[in-house]
């Protein structure tokens, strides 16, 4: 597998842009759309199987599950974006070491995290905004998950890892293989064994078992120049804190999700009730669907974008950039108008029920609106991250979030007492100053860079 590896890091180097997107991109897409099509499909089960007030205590849980992922991507993607930079540079052991250490850390952090969660877990879900009505349902889901938190942080960060050591199609392998097992099982623990929304998340932890089996041993391989090796089982401080600022500006970005989330479910409840929470739930799966796509395009950009930098052929970088975000645009502004003319066929896939449903079609053809500038940002931001800039990255995983959603989700209520709609619109208008924002420092960072270019030539 050594000769493989080497043809991985020459194509990286070499091969046609296109062809790279092509083959990274395109087996990430389809991992993390697997992934965001099992939680739609989770939601479909949830809402049918157990009934309306069960896909609002699921929603409740979303804060928790968008904090454990935060925690993840700290160590999973920082390491991921390390192991590409060092590959880039030819620094093998370093990458070895990584790995070893994203073990390490990712043990360590997901015991801390899940224990400290499930031993307040009553606290936490009602300072989410769990009703009494919707308490039962979350803490039912979550608290399994909560258990099995290493096996969950463990397999994510390996799996990412498979993709920046040049394996992608391993990594989407062992993504379906799953994902596969979890559609399997969730519909039989629900509907054939009657275990209610518990039965959701017994599914997803005996996959996840499975898939981190099947993954550890492909690090096992002693043919690939990146696997697992006894001597190399050692916390390195330095390299731990390398890896956690690289993995700063996501894990940023998804705990201020966590937050924005616990505003945004305690704001709804208030102007809807817990049907309103429900709507939500059900708008922010299939708004997390379609960006999980624009998000696993990224995922595939960045050994591409991560490699060549290090190699220090920057025209490569920018091409795969402007390749990858023209994709994005076209992509979601098809979503959009899906989104927009079949809005009420979609959301009666989740439940029959009148209320609910009315209050999820309003939700899903206002925040529709979002995902053509969601797409430009999310991927901008992604290069900042890719290059080794999580400064810049960190800036502009802030200013979505905290800088103008969480303003506007107490402003445009109130605002001609719009109520429930102002919030609803709180969510592509935030997205659209973001958005311009962030095309701004991108377009400095971009003349830098060739005045840079200039300067140096002279």
């Amino acid at each position: 597998m050594q000769n493989v590896s080497q043809e991985k890091y020459r194509q990286l180097q070499a091969a046609p842009i296109g062809k790279l997107l092509l083959q990274y991109s395109i087996p990430a897409i389809i991992n993390m759309a697997v992934v965001s099509l099992y939680n739609l499909t989770d939601s479909i089960f949830i809402g049918n199987g157990v009934g309306a007030l069960a896909i609002s205590g699921l929603a409740v849980t979303f804060p928790i599950i968008n904090g454990i992922i935060a925690f993840n991507t700290l160590v999973g993607i920082g390491g991921t974006t390390l192991t590409s930079i060092s590959l880039g540079r030819k620094q093998y052991e370093k990458a070895t070491e990584v790995l070893h250490n994203v073990v390490i850390l990712g043990f360590i952090i997901s015991l801390l995290t899940g224990w400290i969660i499930y031993l307040n877990l009553d606290t936490v879900l009602r300072f989410f905004g769990a009703s009494e009505s919707t308490l039962p349902f979350a803490k039912e889901y979550i608290e399994i998950l909560l258990r099995a938190n290493p096996i969950t942080f463990l397999f994510l960060s390996l799996n990412n890892l498979l993709r920046g050591n040049g394996f992608p199609k391993k990594s989407l392998e062992s993504t379906l293989l799953t994902i596969g097992l979890n559609l399997i099982l969730t519909p039989i623990l629900i509907f054939v064994l009657n275990l209610g929304i518990k039965g959701a998340s017994i599914a997803t932890v005996i996959s996840q078992v499975i898939g981190l089996v099947w993954v550890v041993r492909l690090f096992c391989l002693k043919s690939d120049k990146v696997h697992f090796q006894r001597k190399y089982f050692k916390l390195k401080l330095r390299l731990a804190t390398e890896i956690m600022k690289l993995g700063m500006p996501p894990f940023i970005l998804n705990l201020c999700t966590a937050s924005i989330t616990i505003a945004l479910i305690n704001r709804i409840g208030f102007y809807g009730g817990d049907f309103a929470v429900g709507a939500y739930g059900i708008v922010s799966r299939i708004y997390m669907l379609f960006s999980m796509v624009i998000i696993g395009l990224c995922i595939g950009m960045q050994p591409i974008m991560g490699f060549n930098f290090g190699a220090g052929l920057m025209d490569r970088v920018i091409k795969t950039l402007n390749t990858g975000l023209t994709i994005a645009i076209v992509f979601m502004l098809s979503i959009f108008l899906i989104s927009e003319i079949a809005t009420t066929l979609i959301i009666r896939l989740f439940s029959d029920d009148i209320s609910l449903n009315e209050m999820a079609i309003v939700g899903l053809r206002i925040c529709a609106w979002t995902f053509p500038v969601m797409a430009v940002q999310t991927t901008l931001t992604n290069f900042f991250q890719s290059i080794g800039e999580p400064k810049t990255s960190i800036i502009l995983s802030l200013i979505r979030q905290i800088g103008f959603l969480i303003p506007l989700i107490f402003i445009l209520p109130e605002l001609f007492n719009l109520g429930l709609n102002g919030i609803w619109l709180s969510i592509p208008l935030a997205d659209f100053i973001a958005c311009i924002v962030t095309v701004f420092i991108y377009l400095r960072f971009r003349h830098q860079v060739k005045y840079n270019a200039v300067t140096n030539t002279i």
